[in-house]
């Protein structure tokens, strides 16, 4: 048999570190409340002095430091800052021993909780929870954290169940949550009501406004961050995905959607959009409106009319708002728009218009190229037309403001509909029945309504046109020399160019037509 040498151990870190090295156990602690309440942060401000004075008694302990996480969930790690910098300290070798209250504490994620006590243990770090009376270093210890853990994880999952019903109770009773931080235009009330915030609504109705005029979402965001406004969480920069946002939210003409996500996952905290999988509750008149009902429904029109626009192949493209002819401007021969080009003629620079299908392939289309000093003075020819033969055109306007029909009960009879069906969807979902074909009906006059909505603010606006026509035409002197590209916005929406004059088409119905 050959000689044996004994090696001796090495010293570790952790309780099994050698005295000489370390004289005395560093200890470190972990305190954790879930929520910011008066009473958790009470208990939160307790477990610290707790730890602090239990360690400091120790005399072979030395307190390293008290790691806390105020108002964080123990379902995950991700954003525990005390416990992942806790962790960090384990791994540089400063911590022997952590303390906590309990497994609940620690983590209610079961995976989580074996994950880091078992990182901790092969770095020779023992967690003990006072609460279990459970060492991780003991024989036993894995398989009771184990189920304690897997305890902890159920309790947490109730209690986001609990949660879940509390937030359906509230969104019943037409209880509106908003997080008002990242939110344009209100504030909260000491009651937790929405109140408008004066100052942010002036931001908003200038969005809803512009993009009526025809300005695109990105011309809108350079103009706010032009005249250095800030977005709701204070930044100067504007995306287009926020403005979009705004326009499309309901909760700017004082109604509220609720439930449009829902977590997933409790542990992961994951949200998603709600396509139906959950339940929704609108809420109509929940609070103080900023935006007019009509003035929204002409903006959802608006924005899927921008959505529908396709070129000459059929194919979707982009809005334009860079020129007040933009989008408007016709092709009458074969229907395509006109395209703005900067035209270079044997050496003479010029803007000037033409047919997008002949600038493809010139045999498809023989529709004349207009330059734009025509375009724009044939504009203000159609306007003197207007001015200067101001009584047909008022007789015109009168008659088509006569012709718009309101059928004022068209609403009423479909909100009586659904109130009915929202009673019978309640009763059998409490007698625990079978509600889809009240579903389907519901979900097809919403359809219904919304229309009606969008025919009734589209009429509405028709009217403000017509009147706003009759009120220029009225209070035009006699003359008018100069382009307005402003005023080109806000009236016309077509312009037909033919082979020998231009057919000016305006929103409030009647036509001009001016040889050019």
């Amino acid at each position: 048999m050959g000689n044996v040498m004994k090696i001796p151990a090495r010293p570790q870190v952790g309780n099994r570190a050698a005295k000489k090295e370390i004289k005395r156990l560093r200890v470190a602690a972990y305190c954790r409340v879930s929520t910011d309440n008066e009473e958790q942060a009470t208990s939160y401000d307790t477990q610290i002095q707790h730890y602090r004075e239990y360690i400091i008694s120790k005399p072979e302990w030395e307190l390293v430091d008290i790691y806390a996480d105020e108002g964080i969930s123990a379902t995950n790690t991700k954003k525990r800052d005390d416990f992942n910098r806790m962790i960090d300290d384990c791994k540089l070798g400063l911590i022997d021993l952590v303390i906590t209250k309990s497994i609940s504490r620690f983590a209610r994620n079961t995976v989580d909780c074996l994950n880091y006590i078992r990182e901790l243990k092969e770095m020779n770090i023992p967690v003990f929870f006072e609460k279990e009376n459970i060492n991780t270093m003991d024989a036993k210890g894995e398989v009771l954290i184990t189920i304690m853990a897997s305890l902890a994880q159920q309790e947490s999952e109730s209690l986001s169940q609990n949660v879940k019903l509390g937030m359906q109770y509230r969104f019943q009773q037409g209880k509106i949550m908003v997080n008002t931080t990242c939110f344009l235009g209100y504030d909260k009330d000491d009651k937790g009501n929405l109140v408008i915030n004066q100052k942010q609504a002036e931001v908003v109705k200038r969005i809803f406004r512009e993009y009526l005029e025809g300005k695109s979402i990105l011309a809108i965001c350079r103009g706010l961050e032009r005249d250095k406004i800030k977005t709701s969480r204070g930044n100067a920069r504007w995306h287009d995905s926020s403005v979009r946002k705004i326009l499309e939210n309901e909760k700017y003409m004082g109604d509220a959607l609720l439930q449009k996500t829902y977590t997933v996952d409790f542990l992961n905290k994951k949200r998603v959009k709600n396509n139906g999988i959950m339940p929704q509750y609108y809420v109509e008149d929940s609070h103080p409106a900023i935006i007019s009902k009509e003035i929204f429904m002409q903006v959802q029109e608006e924005i899927a009319r921008r959505g529908m626009l396709k070129d000459v192949h059929g194919r979707r493209k982009c809005f334009s708002a860079a020129h007040a002819f933009s989008q408007i401007t016709f092709c009458a021969d074969c229907g395509a728009e006109f395209s703005r080009l900067h035209w270079n003629n044997h050496g003479k620079k010029s803007i000037v218009w033409r047919c997008s299908k002949r600038l493809e392939d010139y045999t498809k289309c023989s529709a004349r190229t207009i330059k734009e000093d025509d375009l724009q003075q044939a504009f203000v020819e159609a306007l003197q037309i207007m001015i200067g033969d101001s009584d047909n055109y008022l007789k015109k306007l009168k008659a088509n403001l006569n012709q718009i029909i309101v059928d004022p009960g068209a609403l009423q009879s479909i909100d009586d509909r659904l109130n009915k069906l929202q009673h019978e969807l309640i009763d059998r979902t409490e007698r625990h029945e079978d509600y889809s074909d009240i579903a389907e009906e519901i979900f097809a006059l919403r359809e219904q309504r919304e229309k009606v909505q969008v025919s009734k603010s589209s009429q509405a606006e028709y009217k403000k046109r017509i009147k706003e026509l009759q009120k220029f035409i009225k209070a035009q002197p006699d003359t008018i020399t100069q382009f307005d590209e402003a005023l080109a916005r806000k009236l016309l929406s077509q312009i037909n160019v033919h082979s020998d004059y231009l057919e000016f088409k305006f929103k409030s119905g009647v036509a001009v037509s001016v040889e050019k």
